[in-house]
């Protein structure tokens, strides 16, 4: 797929994902106008780094932490100290090379450089290609806080190779694919039974099935986001199963992962709300989740109530003591409910 998406201000983000789509990376790259490239990589893929870093001519090629260890607010100023070691400039591009959590910093990172700079992000994992690497937000994590700190601004351009994901380990291939399932389940009924259909052949990391299923994920998303950039209506849907998620992702201090905490949120959300959620729809959203052998069930160690509340009123969507979080009333029809503390006790008695 190849679109462009535009928004308010002016700006717009061109989206090309395809098989072989690396070679096109350098052309697309120098439509930027830029004047040098500085690659930023998580290190579990430095070979491709170091190979797009040649085709690219790159200045320099700075590693940055792997996982959420990336998402820190020193992580951002040791990068800056490092641009203006090797000499970037306003029109240096940031190209970020890795998951979600580089597509988080890079993004933030290029956006206070100098005020400013053109922004390529190559997203290497199902759940960057489906969800982190879209929309434009960017942030790093604070005081056990997902994403406390961080700004709205989109990437100039998107540039995945689904021919990436083949080093992926299975389980992080297969819970990116929650993102969609998060999408199509309050947002689009038609293409949650096209999810259920091709369950057992994303599992099996089928291509054509894999990029069906980003396509759907960039083509509900960025509808969503193109309306309302700034989260104040509709984009409040994106954040299904993060509510709880978020929580359990903090309270778990990484030894869950990203994808992980949102199916554990999903069900959990569900069934905090189960005078608004059918019983039902959950059990198919469970289904789902299973067919894609996603684990759904919250640890017990994490069945902790009063501590998932405490984290969730210091998630960045809570405003004045409430705590909002979506829901599907119906399989592709969401409706925001109220999160409490009885609620939380709910979804895990």
């Amino acid at each position: 797929m190849d679109h462009r998406f535009r928004f308010q201000h002016a700006s717009s983000t061109r989206v090309r994902i395809a098989a072989g789509a690396e070679a096109e990376l350098p052309e697309a790259v120098r439509a930027l106008a830029a004047d040098d490239v500085v690659v930023c990589h998580d290190p579990a893929v430095a070979p491709l780094a170091a190979r797009l870093a040649r085709a690219l001519a790159a200045r320099a090629v700075l590693p940055v932490p792997g996982g959420e260890q990336a998402k820190r607010w020193d992580e951002v100023g040791r990068l800056a100290s490092e641009l203006l070691r090797h000499g970037a400039s306003r029109g240096t591009a940031l190209v970020a090379i890795g998951g979600g959590s580089v597509s988080d910093l890079i993004g933030l990172l290029a956006s206070v450089w100098m005020r400013g700079v053109p922004l390529v992000l190559c997203p290497t994992t199902t759940l960057a290609l489906c969800d982190a690497a879209l929309g434009g937000k960017n942030g790093v994590d604070h005081d056990g806080c997902k994403n406390l700190l961080g700004c709205t601004r989109q990437p100039d351009l998107v540039l995945g190779d689904v021919d990436w994901l083949a080093t992926l380990p299975d389980a992080p291939f297969r819970e990116g694919f929650v993102e969609v399932v998060k999408k199509a389940a309050v947002l689009d009924r038609a293409c949650f039974a096209e999810l259920e259909r091709l369950a057992p052949y994303l599992r099996a990391r089928r291509p054509p099935a894999v990029t069906e299923a980003i396509t759907m994920a960039v083509t509900m998303k960025m509808a969503v986001v193109q309306a309302d950039e700034h989260e104040r209506d509709r984009r409040r849907w994106l954040n299904a199963g993060h509510t709880i998620g978020h929580a359990l992702e903090s309270l778990a201090g990484g030894t869950l992962r990203h994808g992980q905490c949102v199916a554990m949120g999903l069900i959990a959300e569900c069934r905090a709300a189960a005078d608004v959620v059918p019983a039902e729809v959950r059990h198919r959203l469970e289904a789902l989740l299973g067919s894609l052998d996603v684990a759904s069930a919250v640890p017990p160690a994490l069945r902790d109530p009063a501590a998932l509340w405490a984290l969730a009123r210091q998630d960045k969507k809570a405003r004045q003591g409430r705590v909002p979080m979506v829901v599907p009333r119906a399989i592709g029809d969401g409706v925001v409910v109220e999160l409490s503390p009885e609620r939380l006790a709910q979804a895990f008695g």
